[in-house]
């Protein structure tokens, strides 16, 4: 009975003082665990925020290159009109001088028919 109880113990004191318990070993590895998991998603987020970096870089040159797209067709827009301002401003030329040689137009024209009338009956 007595070596019993020695082993005995010998036994829980070599459990309680060298190894952890159960219970603390469970609770480290849950701790492990639970760190590795956090560490992973850090990571995850580290990524997610890169790749959002990139998005973010990209769309800032697409807009860039949009405002500069957007000035060249404003020039475009704005030459345009003058040439139609010119067109115009040519058009009421042509037709105020049309307009003051109506009279002469339709002598020349007059002549032109009664020299041909004229021709054909000689």
């Amino acid at each position: 009975g007595n070596e019993d109880n020695d082993y005995e113990n010998k036994y829980n004191k070599s459990h309680d003082n060298n190894a952890p318990s159960t219970q603390q070993q469970i609770s480290l590895r849950r701790e492990k665990r639970a760190t590795h998991s956090r560490t992973q998603q850090a990571r995850l987020a580290e990524k997610s925020i890169a790749e959002l970096g990139v998005m973010f870089t990209k769309m800032s040159s697409l807009i860039s290159q949009q405002g500069e797209m957007l000035e060249r067709i404003e020039d475009d827009v704005e030459a345009a009109g003058g040439d139609v301002d010119a067109g115009h401003d040519e058009l009421v030329k042509v037709y105020g001088m049309t307009k003051g040689n109506r009279g002469l137009i339709l002598k020349v024209f007059g002549i032109l028919i009664f020299l041909i009338i004229f021709m054909k009956l000689y």
